[in-house]
Parts: structure tokens; sequence; C-alpha cells
């Protein structure tokens, strides 16, 4: 990989990384759901603003826009709602390691579901390996019914399931489509559905959060959502999807890391093991590795 490509990989890692820092320190002031709303409608302003700067519309068929508001709503409003008010009850980090589940759920809803996979072989143990880390990484002794904490667990867990249905459902609907505008249409009709519901029940602001909350919706919005999906972009048009994916295996490392420097969370050995576990069981689920045990013998001998 070209070095250019690999600092941009590293950097948008480093930015989404972040999400789950800034999502903590914003819930300390500001409501769950008018913390999504209030980043997703800055978000969706600023997308707007630079798709219009690169002469680009967004399209007005019926079919397009149904699709953006369906993946919007399903692929953005509801996951970031469900991080949000999950990180009120487990660490930051914890937050990422569950979220990044999400490619062991799309191979599962994509043989359930789509029968576009063959759940066979190294996919079933991948995806067992990945959950089982989920269960190392959390621990059983956490896992008391009724708990907040086990809400907050599952609160993540089904946003890693809004990410895999919403993924699989974008590659069909938006194929071919540059990637700028259903990111754009996501964004803008995530904030159309969230922002309703959000100051319905809970009100209009009526004065700025605490200046620290301020500074994390602010570093939300134009970094870990805007400046993010950009970067991403920019990645998807010169690698393809799957190199540029790559992205995914260093949110949960780098959001451990920011937890642990800046919230003084403590990085336990089961979370470090739990998202190794899982890490390893998304390769092998996505076939990025192939264990020599596994390989034909024939191969095998011509490799050696």
């Amino acid at each position: 990989m070209h070095a250019r490509y690999l600092a941009v990989l590293l950097l948008l890692g480093a930015i989404w990384g972040s999400s789950f820092l800034f999502i903590k320190i914003g819930i300390e002031s500001i409501t769950p759901a008018v913390l999504v709303a209030e980043r997703l409608m800055l978000a969706a302003l600023l997308m707007l603003g630079i798709l219009h700067a690169r002469g680009l519309r967004v399209p007005r068929q019926g079919r397009v826009l149904r699709d953006f508001l369906l993946t919007g709503a399903v692929g953005v409003a509801l996951p970031f709602f469900l991080i949000t008010w999950g990180e009120q009850h487990i660490p930051s980090g914890m937050a990422a390691i569950l979220t990044a589940t999400t490619p062991l759920f799309v191979v599962l809803l994509s043989y359930v579901v789509a029968q576009e996979e063959r759940l066979a072989g190294l996919k079933l143990l991948g995806v067992a390996i990945g959950f089982g880390g989920v269960i190392v990484a959390v621990g059983l002794e956490h896992l008391e019914l009724g708990s907040g904490s086990l809400w907050g667990y599952a609160a993540n867990l089904g946003a890693a399931v809004c990410y895999a249905i919403s993924g699989l459902y974008s590659r069909r609907a938006f194929r071919g489509m540059p990637a700028l505008l259903p990111a754009t249409g996501q964004i803008t009709c995530a904030a159309l559905v969230i922002a309703p519901i959000a100051f319905g029940v809970y009100g209009l602001p009526q004065a700025l959060p605490a200046p620290r909350a301020l500074g994390a919706l602010i570093m939300l919005a134009v970094f870990c959502t805007t400046l993010a999906y950009i970067l991403n972009f920019w990645l998807l048009e010169r690698l393809g999807a799957t190199r540029s994916s790559m992205v995914s295996y260093l949110l949960p490392p780098i959001a451990l890391v920011y937890g642990a420097l800046i919230l003084d969370e403590t990085i336990t050995r089961d979370a470090v093991v739990g998202l190794l576990f899982v890490l390893v069981g998304i390769m092998l689920a996505n076939g990025v590795v192939t264990p020599r045990l596994f390989m034909p013998r024939a191969a095998a001998g011509r490799n050696r």
C-alpha cells in the first residue's frame, strides 16, 4: 500500500476511534438523543455544503430518497443513538469492541437473510471465535440480568446489527453511485428522523452545554462524522471497499487507548484478550487470513 494511503487510513482510524471518547464526554451534560440529533444536524449541513461545492446534487428519484431514508434511520440514526445511550453504562473502549462485531453480523445476515454466504469451515469458525471474544471481553460476571451495564452491552451489539443490516442493503441500493452521495443522503435523512423525536421529547436546548460537552459535540460532528466520511470516501475511490475497510480493525484498540489516557478507563486483560479474539474472528470470517492448517495439502506443499 502506498505510504500516502496508509497515512490516510491511520488518520481515519484515529478520528473514528476517537468518536467513542467524545460521545462519553458529550453525554456528561447532553442527553444522548439530543447529542445525536445535534451531531447529525451539524454534520448534514457541512456535508450538503461539500456536496454542493463539488458540483454534485442529491438524487431526487423516489426510490433513491426512500433508500436514503431507510439506511439513514437504520444505519446512522439508530446505531448512533444506541452507542451513545449505551456509553452511559459501559466504558468507551468496551463500546468500541462491541461495535467492532459488525462484520460478524454481516456474515451471519448474509447467510440467514440474503443467502449470499456459505456459513461453514473458516467462516463458521471465525464467527464462533469472534462472539466468543465478546464474552471474554465483557466477562460473564458483568452480565447481571437487569443491570445497566447489560443493557449498555446489548445496545452496542444492537448498533453493530444495525450497521450490518444497513451495509448489506446499501451494497445493492447504491451500487455505482459516488460514495459521497449516499453518505450525505444517509446523514441528512438520519438528522431529519432523529431531530423531531429528540427535540419533541426533550425540548429545544435553552442554553449552550458545558464547554467540555460542546467541544465534544463539535468534534463529533466536524471530525468524527463529516471529515471521517470524506476521508473514507477518498479511500474508497482509490483503494476499493475491501482494503479501505481495514480501518475497522484499528478502531477498538485506538478507542481503548483514548479511554485509558483521557478518561482514566482501565484496560483489563479480559478486554485485550477478547478484542484479539474478535479481530481474529473477523479476519477468519471474511477470508482475510487462512491458516496453513486449513490449506489443501497440495497447496501447502507448493508453499514449502
